[in-house]
């Protein structure tokens, strides 16, 4: 892998489509942030660069360019020539900036040459830290006309970078809003500033995080003390962090940092949005964190959850640089490559935890070649905008509680999705065992797996139960593309376990759902239903969510006051049973009386005030209030992660999202 970095970095300068070569129109440019339009980048051993290996995948894509190591040159021509690629094989010690824009022209000229080519310079980025701001901007940049030299040096900060890339963003939208209102040349010059302005405050674009870090407990068991002495913690900004054919010759915690510069940078370049590398997470967070998982496996307080969030957040403070708080003001959804759940911290300013505020996926960084491996693999997008198919895989017998608690969640669910059914169709298969289960997933092809099981950890890897038996490797001959795990701490990640739902995207799962802790099985079927709800609305009646992240996320978020009046059975009798204005707090607090009032940075404590002034009308507010305090309750909903690349699994046609860009509508 090592190896590979300097030619897959170079690789990152190529274009990523043909509309990348030509000079395309604003709207489109904003539009392309829904498309993502990731380099297709083929990592190859020599020894399986030929026909044999290769033709399949080949025959879907168009082979432009070989790049490789000096020593494989004379064999990875041969091979190149052999398998039809366009352009000469280039070694490591000619890659340069005339070689990138040789091998531009030299691609237009082969694909599109009755088109005018793009004017602008086509440079290498040097600053590796900085590259998923840098890059992504000046790709921007030379599409818009403005200078695309690399004004970067090494003292350039982080701030200096982040202002520069936002701007341009903000540009973007303004030209974009202004052409898509039809102004003319001399009405968008005269609006320009007034509009930069306003579209500044409702900038949304996607995000890409590198968050390093590995948990003590897992750095103990895997590493010998002399590893553990040289490992390094990485700051956020290194500006001997720099790109050459060489790099990965440096050493081990500089290309580590490269490998992860290099899947954020594709991956803000492929959302033609913006990145940012991160310092190494504190050790005493993942310590912290390991500390909050366990405390779930024993009766948890409210007390003491939030003791130990406030302990998380502290240890984490150092995360919170100035960049990062700006960056999450604006995101439309983060990608955190990490195995630290950064959804768990309260940025500063808020009262609720990160992933209230919007939506967030995680991309697990260990081992760190897989994941570099996952990132090249550019999976196309799935749409579920005609139908959705669900197959539940129930995998607790009848004979245990959780089981008969579990199957009746799933038939309220398809009781509560039925007038949608005609999109949404939920199929529930006892599956006691791995055949059965893998032959309810064959015979049944689902879009959504829902697995029903218990978790269990088998030394430090995080299982499922299925009849009686621990499996992390479900071995199935279809992987469906989104898999839920409705299942207790599957996806732990405070002592480095290898979780399931990380093995589940080698596997060839795009998407999975899973639990860093225990969860109480009631809870459990009450967001599983609400998920599915939304789901068949959104099939129904689309528009509101773009992506099946946005989903969970609003079905995250809004289970804030069932979080809340599940902290004793004296509040969710008080909701359910009193009324008001002739029905139920909980009918009148959702249909009503939350409206335009929960603000998802505080859902919690707005969820909190909006019910105490319900109970205030009713004479009961000191009574309820104390309630919210003693015996509290625990957010259990924000324990949910999902991995991998959810925000692909497409709810809204991506030719609907694209015509509501165009200019006129």
């Amino acid at each position: 892998m090592a190896a590979a970095l300097p030619g897959l970095w170079y690789c990152l300068h190529l274009p990523a489509s043909l509309p990348d070569l030509i000079d395309v129109d604003i709207w489109m440019l904003k539009a392309a942030q829904n498309l993502r339009l990731e380099h297709s980048i083929l990592m190859v051993p020599i020894d399986c660069f030929e026909e044999d290996v290769l033709g399949e995948h080949l025959q879907r894509h168009h082979p432009v360019v070989t790049i490789c190591p000096d020593d494989l040159l004379d064999e990875a021509r041969q091979r190149a020539s052999a398998l039809g690629f366009v352009l000469p094989t280039i070694p490591y010690s000619q890659l340069s900036d005339a070689t990138l824009a040789a091998q531009w022209q030299a691609i237009h000229e082969h694909f599109i040459p009755d088109l005018p080519r793009l004017a602008g310079e086509v440079t290498l980025t040097h600053r590796l830290d900085l590259a998923p701001l840098i890059l992504p901007h000046r790709r921007l940049a030379r599409q818009m006309g403005w200078p695309t030299a690399e004004s970067v040096t090494q003292d350039t900060s982080a701030g200096e970078a982040f202002g520069q890339a936002l701007r341009g963003q903000r540009c973007l939208a303004t030209w974009a809003r202004l052409e898509r209102e039809g102004a003319s040349h001399d009405e968008a010059d005269r609006r320009f500033r007034r509009t930069f302005k306003e579209e500044a405050g409702r900038l949304r674009v996607p995000f890409a995080l590198g968050l390093p870090g590995t948990a003590p407990a897992y750095a103990r068991m895997a590493y010998d003390s002399e590893i553990r002495r040289r490992t390094k913690p990485q700051p956020a900004v290194s500006p001997d962090d720099t790109w050459s054919v060489t790099l990965h010759e440096r050493s081990d915690h500089l290309v580590e940092r490269a490998a992860i510069e290099f899947a954020v940078t594709h991956q803000s370049v492929a959302s033609s949005g913006l990145g940012l590398m991160l310092p190494t997470v504190p050790p005493d967070a993942f310590t912290t964190l390991a500390e909050i998982e366990r405390h779930f496996h024993t009766p948890h307080s409210s007390a003491a959850v939030r003791r130990l969030l406030t302990r998380l957040n502290d240890a984490a403070q150092p995360l919170w640089s100035e960049e990062l708080k700006a960056a999450i003001q604006c995101a439309s959804y983060l990608a955190v490559y990490s195995d630290f759940p950064l959804g768990l911290l309260t940025m500063p300013g808020d009262s609720a935890p990160l992933c209230t505020r919007l939506p967030v996926t995680y991309r697990p960084m260990q081992p760190l070649t897989r994941m570099v491996q996952q990132q090249l693999s550019a999976a196309p997008a799935v749409s579920l905008d005609r139908s959705i198919t669900v197959l539940v895989a129930e995998c607790i017998p009848v004979s245990d509680p959780v089981g008969r608690i579990s199957r009746q969640g799933w038939d309220i669910a398809c009781e509560a999705s039925a007038p949608d059914s005609t999109t949404l169709t939920i199929t529930q298969a006892e599956t006691l065992t791995l055949e059965a289960l893998q032959r309810a997933v064959t015979e049944n092809r689902p879009d959504v797996l829902i697995i029903s099981a218990h978790g269990t950890m088998v030394g430090n890897m995080a299982a499922l139960v299925i009849g009686d038996k621990p499996y992390v490797d479900l071995g199935l001959d279809r992987m469906p593309p989104v898999v839920i795990l409705s299942a207790c701490h599957v996806a732990p990640r405070g002592s480095g376990a290898v979780a399931i739902t990380d093995l589940l995207l080698r596997e060839g799962a795009l998407a999975v759902l899973g639990t860093q802790v225990p969860v109480d099985v009631r809870r459990n079927a009450m967001l599983m239903v609400r998920f599915m709800v939304y789901l068949a609305k959104e099939n129904t009646r689309p528009g509101q969510f773009s992506t099946i992240l946005d989903v969970w996320h609003h079905v995250q978020t809004s289970n804030a006051v069932n979080d809340i009046l599940d902290g004793s059975p004296s509040l969710r009798a008080w909701a359910t049973h009193t009324t008001i204005n002739d029905r139920s707090v909980l009918v009148e607090f959702m249909s009503s009386r939350a409206t335009g009032r929960i603000r998802s940075p505080h859902v919690y404590e707005d969820t909190e005030r909006v019910l105490g002034e319900i109970a205030d009308e009713q004479g009961q507010g000191e009574r309820v209030r104390n309630w919210f305090r003693r015996p509290g309750y625990v957010p259990e909903s924000l324990f949910y992660v999902f991995t991998g690349r959810p925000d692909r699994i497409h709810l809204t046609p991506l030719g609907l999202l694209v015509e509501q860009a165009r200019p006129g509508r």
